[in-house]
């Protein structure tokens, strides 16, 4: 079976969604230090969050005052703390940290921009990997987990005809908007302790998690689930991977740290992605890596510029010249495997 492989993506059409990651600075970096406060009210992690092995005690680094392990048996990196319920709860569903307001303060003409934008590719890689296997994808169901406001969904169902689809979200705000943006009710609302029950009981065919299994207290059960589920045939995931940004964050602490903070606490590698999909047995079958790192150290030295008074003329022939280069540079970390997200379309093994 011949891997179908993407590399890259324009940072122009993400660049000014996420503008307020310049401009609200401060304001981010207070959130991040909230967060991990959190976070370090947490049990301390024993096993890696990817193959349950028993941790080291071998510290890889300390970023933002939170210790983290690369894991000798798959090399994923773990933070110090457990995703417990509660730290789930507290980030997704009581919003201590308003995660959801960028998401609610919308009207559909936004809506509609930012899943243009941003999931409209995602679907379409889907839909191009499943037409290259020869799969019928209209005659198959779909069940989106963590689905969020429904961009993805909207996605697939607006543009590609896909009507069965069912969207699963642990966030009451996202739900309602989301059925308002699609107009009918296709995401419901479920209790993060109920998310393993909705697999069991699932007859969908194709499953996605955008940007979800990083986020859920027990992962490998939900893998699990997915693996004994006779109709899950496929899995569709976006996860965050540990890349360079880590690195530019690891340097600039008080700079707003977007990749390896919050709810990410964890990070997968190329080794830990392969030891999973080996364990559940998946095979890859279509693979898009795409990161935003070199955005992120664009943005970070351009907030360092403005700390240090540097004039406006200099901070933009910097930005000028930089931009130029900065999808060629991407796109070289991309085809390194050490970028910052990754897009996985898994097979079950018969």
């Amino acid at each position: 079976m011949t891997l179908i492989r993407r590399y890259g993506k324009s940072f122009t059409d993400i660049a000014d969604i996420k503008g307020h990651f310049f401009s609200e600075n401060e304001n981010l970096v207070r959130n991040n230090y909230k967060m991990a406060e959190i976070y370090k009210s947490q049990p301390r992690r024993e096993r890696c969050k990817n193959c349950d092995n028993i941790l080291n005690d071998n510290v890889y680094f300390t970023k933002q005052k939170i210790d983290y392990y690369l894991c000798s048996n798959c090399n994923h990196l773990n933070g110090a703390y457990e995703d417990t319920e509660d730290f789930a709860s507290a980030i997704y569903v009581e919003e201590v940290t308003n995660y959801s307001v960028t998401y609610t303060n919308e009207s559909l003409q936004k809506y509609i921009e930012r899943m243009d934008r941003v999931y409209k590719p995602k679907a379409e890689f889907l839909i191009h990997c499943l037409d290259n296997l020869g799969i019928e994808y209209r005659n198959k169901s779909f069940c989106d987990l963590g689905a969020g406001s429904g961009y993805f969904i909207y996605a697939l169902n607006k543009l590609f005809g896909i009507n069965k689809i069912k969207g699963y979200e642990v966030s009451t705000k996202q739900v309602e908007l989301g059925n308002i943006m699609l107009q009918s009710e296709f995401i419901y609302n479920i209790n993060i302790s109920g998310l393993q029950s909705v697999i069991d009981n699932s007859t969908s065919n194709i499953f996605s998690m955008i940007g979800v299994l990083e986020h859920l207290t027990n992962p490998r059960d939900i893998l699990s689930s997915l693996r004994v589920n006779p109709n899950v045939e496929f899995l569709y995931l976006s996860l965050p991977l540990f890349s360079y940004s880590v690195f530019f964050e690891l340097v600039n602490q008080d700079v707003f740290n977007r990749h390896l903070s919050g709810g990410h606490t964890h990070l997968y590698t190329m080794e830990s992605i392969e030891y999973l999909c080996n364990e559940f047995n998946f095979d890859i079958v279509g693979q898009w890596q795409f990161g935003t790192d070199f955005m992120d150290l664009y943005r970070h030295m351009v907030v360092r510029m403005h700390e240090l008074n540097v004039s406006s003329e200099a901070i933009n022939l910097f930005g000028s010249k930089f931009t130029e280069v900065l999808d060629d540079l991407q796109k070289t970390a991309d085809k390194q495997h050490f970028s910052s997200e990754i897009h996985l379309l898994l097979q079950k093994r018969l």
